[in-house]
């Protein structure tokens, strides 16, 4: 067994049978070695965070007369990096926000507790966990960067602090995003996971459903995965797992994910794609990323009752050393309000957002940043554009086949 298979838990609980279930659900957990400590006190706990090298840690909401989320704030103050996980004997929507908002990693209610879903729970919060820290290091280095740069030209002062600006919208972005995308996923998972089980009468029928519902959740984790790791597309040496797809299949994934949205605005969506092959080399996970985001935000800027128009056509375009190479282009066209023209190309820079579309009622202007560098990656090109009857749209080109840099 390697040290990957070994888990090390702090449990701060003190209601001894729930200390006991807890380490019953734990066993149960297959090829896991874990090391389970328990403390039933909140000063003991608040020592034992001093000197942690735990895991993952456990905190009960009620600590006799303090709560774990006075206990979250101190590990605040200490800077305690262990992922923690508060357990609380009740459904409380306003109890997860205090916990999140408080540090914690999860919220997970007692009753609903088992073996499974803390196999699930501490294998997502490690990964979390791990991609913070590359984010953390990430942001380490640039601030030492820029420090250096600092003491040997004035001039960087002003470049520091916008570096500060973004690296701070950065972080709240993930931060929110990673909240908000991780309560629906769970509920994903969790419900189709129990359907499956539990459906008698037309169980041919929901199992399919629950199937897609599940592929969804999965495809939700992937992003999230993505999007957390959007500093090292930041550094430009992200490592894209080019492979044999057809284009028409991410659209047609994409196109079922926002079904109910189109349905909701009474959207028609029409597919120009002929019949030619729609076969390239590219990352799926990561276009996949970059048709959802285009065609989410066509429905968000759409009017009620209007049509997108999304297209697949043959291309070619030339390298930097002027051979022409075979490609396919993706366009998605839009009835909405369009761009300002002198925003074309800066819409698709970090942290800003058309002054047409911008509201103020949340996102960092990230999206279609991402959606660049992950193109770019690919040898490709994106750009956007204004429709003669209004809207507007947004296309990328991609090479049939990728060739090595320089080739």
């Amino acid at each position: 067994m390697n040290d990957q298979d070994k888990l090390s838990v702090l449990l701060i609980e003190d209601d001894e049978d729930d200390y006991f279930i807890t380490k019953k659900y734990l066993k149960g957990i297959p090829d896991k070695e874990i090391t389970l400590d328990w403390i039933s006190s909140f000063e003991e706990a608040k020592r034992a965070l001093t000197t942690s090298q735990h895991d993952i840690c456990l905190i009960d909401y009620r600590l006799g007369e303090n709560t774990g989320l006075e206990l979250l704030q101190y590990a605040e103050e200490i800077k305690y990096r262990t992922p923690t996980i508060i357990l609380t004997g009740q459904v409380d929507h306003e109890t997860d926000l205090e916990a999140t908002e408080a540090g914690a990693s999860d919220y997970l209610v007692k009753a609903e507790l088992n073996s499974r879903q803390l196999e699930r729970t501490f294998r997502y919060t490690i990964k979390m966990k791990q991609t913070m820290e590359r984010l953390r290091q990430a942001r380490d280095n640039l601030e030492a960067e820029v420090e250096v740069r600092k003491q040997t030209e004035a001039e960087l002062v002003t470049a520091m602090k916008v570096a500060e600006a973004a690296t701070h919208a950065k972080a709240e972005f993930l931060s929110n995003m990673s909240h908000e995308m991780r309560t629906p996923m769970h509920a994903i998972l969790g419900y189709a996971e129990l359907g499956s089980l539990d459906i008698d009468n037309e169980k041919e029928k929901h199992t399919q459903y629950f199937s897609h519902i599940t592929a969804s959740g999965q495809r939700l984790m992937e992003l999230i995965t993505t999007l957390l790791n959007l500093a090292e597309l930041d550094t430009g040496h992200t490592e894209f797992n080019m492979q044999e797809a057809d284009l028409m299949e991410i659209i047609e994934a994409a196109t079922a994910d926002h079904a109910k949205q189109l349905q909701d605005k009474s959207l028609l969506l029409k597919i120009n794609a002929g019949q030619a092959d729609h076969t390239a080399q590219f990352d799926v996970i990561q276009v996949m990323q970059v048709t959802n985001y285009m065609l989410h935000n066509a429905i968000r800027y759409s009017p009620n009752e209007r049509q997108l128009t999304l297209s697949l056509t043959p291309a070619e375009f030339k390298n930097s050393d002027g051979r022409t190479k075979a490609a396919i282009t993706f366009s998605l066209s839009d009835q909405g309000v369009g761009i300002p023209e002198d925003e074309l190309e800066s819409i698709f820079d970090a942290f800003v957002q058309s002054t047409k579309t911008k509201t103020g009622a949340g996102g960092t202007g990230l999206g279609l940043n991402i959606c660049k560098k992950i193109i770019e990656g690919h040898q490709g090109k994106i750009w956007a554009e204004n429709n003669a009857q209004g809207g507007a749209t947004f296309s990328f080109t991609i090479p049939l086949v990728q060739t090595a840099a320089g080739n």
